[in-house]
């Protein structure tokens, strides 16, 4: 019987290792040119503002910048090794040029889906983009399955719901202007003198009572912030930021139990968004339930680990939670 000798299994071993050590590296470089050939290329979605195409790389940031992207809805699955890394690295990207990522994990091989939460997700992307401020660009590996799979929902689904959320935004050029300006000045921290502008706009959109909920709520105003979040999610129900400020309002107005309800049903919603995992992590503060409001903390520092206040808060907690006398 044949047996080959201990210099063709080494060389048989190397050159496994290296054609695994190749094969990473091709997954960890989507633009490569061993990939490139099978990306989707970048275009419109069915509904204006939002994009679709693959994996971001860093050369594509600043060109998604320019068409105005403020949002990436990121299909990658966190449970997969190289997509796991891609993910880490398109967050840092995004940061460094001003945009957020969601995570909506779609599981796919060669086409084939996988994963529990694939159908759910994809409607959860779709919504996700529809509601983001500014363009939203969503993308699997190479934009062709997963993207696709949330392309044929926005086809299907999102004439309805983009045209409730036009109805809700429709306003006219100077009014537009004046929003702008009433938002500059709250970013300035000038919240009366932005409150004054918004109060000139007579049609009152989702987007223009948004802003006056976080001017109100900025100013210590929880009552009337409160008021103002609620009539922007009648006119736009599925809006993530607006629901946001309602939970902090409620949290500023001592509503704990309806805070809570808020802050855990955006969580399961956006499980990434550091927003919503402080101001749950408040809300058992204030409710005296240190080991949640420790885990929440964390979380929040593991995602952001330079939140200053989330650090403080963690301390703050674990004081409370040390035996006394220690």
């Amino acid at each position: 019987m044949y047996k080959p000798s201990k210099r063709i299994v080494i060389a048989v071993l190397v050159l496994g290792l290296a054609g695994f050590a190749f094969g990473v590296w091709v997954l960890l470089n989507p633009a490569s040119i061993f990939v490139q050939p099978w990306r989707a290329v970048r275009a419109e979605a069915p509904v204006k503002g939002v994009l679709l195409g693959p994996y971001p790389v860093e050369e594509d940031f600043a060109d998604l910048k320019k068409r105005g992207v403020t949002t990436i809805i990121s299909l990658l699955e966190p449970n997969v090794p190289y997509e796991k890394v891609l993910l880490e690295r398109e967050r840092a990207l995004a940061e460094r040029h001003g945009m957020t990522v969601k995570n909506f994990p779609m599981g796919s091989i060669l086409g084939q889906k996988f994963g529990e939460h694939y159908s759910t997700n994809s409607r959860a992307a779709a919504e996700a983009a529809l509601s983001a401020e500014g363009v939203a660009y969503i993308h699997c590996y190479l934009g062709l399955h997963r993207a696709k799979n949330v392309q044929r929902y926005l086809a299907e689904h999102a004439q309805v719901q983009a045209q409730t959320y036009a109805t809700a935004n429709a306003t006219s050029d100077a009014d537009l202007e004046t929003e702008r300006k009433a938002k500059d000045l709250f970013r300035a921290g000038q919240y009366d003198e932005s409150l004054k502008l918004l109060a000139s706009i007579t049609r009152k959109t989702a987007r223009v009572l948004r802003v006056e909920g976080w001017n109100l709520y900025r100013m210590q105003r929880a009552d009337e912030a409160r008021t103002a979040f609620a009539r922007a999610l009648e006119l736009a129900p599925g809006d993530h930021d607006a629901r946001v400020g309602l939970a902090y309002a409620d949290l500023a107005g001592g509503r704990l139990a309806e805070a809570e309800a808020g802050f855990a049903d955006l969580r399961r919603l956006r499980p990434d968004d550091v927003s919503v995992l402080e101001g749950i992590g408040n809300v058992y503060y204030r409710q005296a339930r240190w080991k949640d409001a420790e885990l929440a903390f964390q979380e929040l520092l593991r995602r952001k680990p330079d939140n200053g206040d989330a650090r403080e808060m963690l301390e703050r907690v674990r004081r409370f939670m040390a035996p006394a006398g220690a």
